[in-house]
């Protein structure tokens, strides 16, 4: 995947975490509410027009976009990107973001990538910048002054967030409504779901950092499981299971999966358990209050203790999981949609190793499991509130940051000065070492052009991503609170997740029996969760849907 050079892990948790907000509007319609949301925040987004999508058309894709959501794919960089905009998109002066930085990149004075970039953009990009861990506080800290950034990178656990865009952000909706788009043809680019997570009171309050829409997904090391002459394409979740008991070596350190939790999740899709919420009839059910939750549960216990797990699966890094693929400790990855980096480990360690997926079938048979979908955002770039000029000005920075995979300003951004940030391998640029420092200026959290298959060397890996997708759009299950905005949820949602996957991990580990399930849910019910329901309900009504 062309996220470079933001680790995927990253991405794909900041992307579930913007998910808090019901992020992605693919099922439903609504900007805010609650007590304290702001005026105005609990209104119909009917009357809002969403930009109209522009896709890039200057390069052919080796695999196209499809309807259904699939990304295109490259098998190679162009040899010679043409450029995608004229000039510069600034008149001088600064241009000031706010956004996550994880690694601090070489200072400006000495990097070249980033004079080079504030040449091209025609202004001094100023980041401030704060790790995941501590950005929120860091965002508010910059709110509570009077002099705020020109943009600024809005997350999910933001406070009170619809009345904070309300009055503190620019509404976008005469800039980028429509037909009024096409002044901004990168912003333009940008798929259609992924505006809808920045509409809000009313009115676009943001452009989307955009993701791939499936958040859960199985890849399997399919090189070692046919050497064992075992076949990836399980009917039902009986042989599934069966396939975790056949990988499982655990006194030669071999195991099958490397993720409890996350293969819950996907137990629970074959069990047809809801993707979060359930709602029929104007009522939200959650995922939790199936009974069918407990089987799951009781599933992934028993192969817990049939060491079908890595035992350091609950303790270990991403990059542990990462290493055991490549080593073969481990087969199956359970978790983000995409697997380029973990087959790129792979086959360094294995020139034959190859990653597929294993679609999840209906657990008693019958076809494929719904694929369950998340946000199709990292987050949202707010803009200050500003005379008309200098918007447009900041707008047009970040249509040159969006600018699509392929062209001139897309390889400037992501890999920097050639034979400085980067060298070619045939037309795929590589960083070098200096790139690998300097390259850390994060702008993939400022404004980034949307996420393609591109695994630089490697086209049978892009291949395989690319089918891997395809494959599980076709059983889609969208993210049911998309729009919907429930206070609550926004302010408790996240500790009282954490309360039930704690027991998740009891349970499964056999620390707790699967009956103290029914207590734990309970307790989520009166801890908040009968508040966020209703909330969710309520934001239903009034906002209605597009």
């Amino acid at each position: 995947m062309d996220h470079s050079p933001v680790p995927r892990r990253q991405v794909i948790k900041g992307a579930l975490g913007f998910a808090a907000l019901g992020a992605l509007a693919a099922c439903g319609s609504g900007s805010g509410g609650g007590p304290g949301s702001g005026p105005g925040a609990q209104t119909s987004r009917a009357a809002v027009r969403l930009p109209d999508h522009l896709p890039y058309t200057g390069l052919e894709p080796d695999l196209p976009g499809t309807p259904e959501g699939a990304l295109p794919a490259f098998f190679a960089y162009p040899a010679d990107p043409v450029r995608f905009t004229t000039g510069t998109p600034a008149r001088g002066g600064t241009i000031h973001a706010l956004c996550t930085m994880n690694t601090p990149p070489t200072p400006l004075p000495g990097n070249r990538y980033w004079q080079a970039l504030n040449t091209a953009l025609g202004a001094e990009l100023k980041v401030t910048g704060a790790p995941t861990a501590d950005y929120v506080n860091k965002f508010q800290t910059l709110m509570a002054g009077g002099d705020l950034p020109d943009t600024m990178e809005v997350r999910a656990n933001t406070p009170q967030l619809p009345g904070l865009l309300e009055a503190r952000f620019q509404e976008l909706s005469e800039f980028v409504s429509g037909d009024r788009i096409k002044d901004y043809p990168g912003l333009a680019n940008i798929p259609t779901v992924s505006w809808q997570s920045t509409v809000y009171n009313g009115g676009i309050y943001g452009i989307p950092i955009h993701l791939p829409a499936v958040r859960l997904a199985a890849s399997a090391r399919a090189d070692l499981i046919a050497a064992k002459g075992l076949d990836l394409d399980v009917k039902t979740g009986a042989e599934f299971l069966e396939l975790c008991r056949a990988l499982s070596e655990p006194a030669a350190n071999k195991w099958a999966i490397d993720e409890p939790l996350s293969t819950l999740e996907y137990v629970g899709s074959m069990l047809g358990i809801a993707n979060n919420w359930r709602v029929e009839g104007g009522r939200f059910t959650k995922n939790y209050e199936d009974p069918r939750f407990a089987k799951a549960l009781e599933l992934v216990a028993r192969m817990w203790a049939e060491q079908a797990f890595h035992p350091d699966a609950f303790t270990a890094t991403g990059a542990q999981k990462v290493a055991w693929m490549s080593s073969g400790a481990t087969k199956i990855h359970v978790g983000a949609s995409t697997w380029s980096n973990i087959a790129v480990a792979a086959r360094a360690a294995d020139p034959k190793a190859e990653i597929k997926a294993i679609a999840a079938p209906k657990f008693d048979g019958g076809g494929q499991a719904a694929t369950y979908l998340g946000p199709a955002v990292f987050s949202i770039t707010g803009l200050k509130k500003a005379p008309k000029e200098r918007v447009q000005e900041v707008l047009r920075v970040l249509d040159w940051l969006v600018s699509p995979f392929g062209t001139a300003e897309h390889r400037q951004r992501v890999y920097g000065v050639k034979d400085w940030d980067f060298t070619l391998k045939g037309s795929d640029p590589l960083h070098t070492d200096v790139g690998k420092s300097e390259t850390t200026v994060p702008t993939l959290y400022i404004a980034a052009s949307p996420v393609v298959h591109y695994t630089p060397g490697f086209p049978d890996i892009t291949r395989n991503e690319y089918e891997a997708e395809k494959t599980a759009l076709a059983t889609r299950e969208a993210w049911p609170t998309g729009g919907l905005y429930s206070p609550t949820d926004q302010a408790q949602g996240a500790a009282l997740d954490k309360r039930m996957k704690d027991l998740q991990a009891d349970i499964i580990q056999g620390r707790k029996p699967v009956s103290a399930w029914a207590e734990g849910v309970a307790a989520w019910r009166s801890g908040g969760g009968d508040r966020i329901r209703a909330e969710y309900a309520d934001s239903l009504q009034k906002t209605g849907r597009n």
